[in-house]
């Protein structure tokens, strides 16, 4: 698979990975654990999740999650994910979820990856993004 990366200007989007699991670690709180992960991240488990969304890029699969990204040493601000099949989908349809670390919530970051990110599964042949 080739590197998918996008940008606004402002942030970029670009696939998980493994030197993301500290920083995902670090900036994981209490919204972020109720609203997506359904518990606190381990190590072990953040590092099985970031491999599992690695595979998912090589294989075409229909899971794409991307580290929300920021300035030119790209901070890890967040992550947004995009499920291109699932339960309650309907034909043209792709799930979208995410999350932003505490530091960085409040500044539009959220408006912007889901923009850009809409635009890929438009580029994927979606038409609807449901969050």
């Amino acid at each position: 698979m080739h590197e998918v990366k996008l940008s606004d200007g402002i942030i970029a989007l670009s696939p998980l990975r493994l030197d993301d699991v500290e920083a995902h670690l670090s900036g994981e709180d209490e919204l972020l654990v109720r609203w997506l992960n359904g518990g606190p991240g381990t190590r072990e488990g953040t590092e099985a999740y970031f491999r599992h969304c690695r595979e998912q890029w090589d294989t075409a699969g229909p899971l794409r999650a991307f580290g929300i990204r920021m300035g030119a040493d790209e901070v890890l601000a967040g992550t947004i994910d995009l499920r291109f099949a699932g339960e309650g989908l309907a034909p043209g349809q792709v799930n979208v979820a995410y999350g932003l670390y505490p530091s960085w919530r409040g500044r539009g970051l959220a408006t912007r990856a889901v923009l850009l990110a809409s635009q890929y599964a438009a580029s994927e042949g979606r038409a609807e993004a449901v969050i």
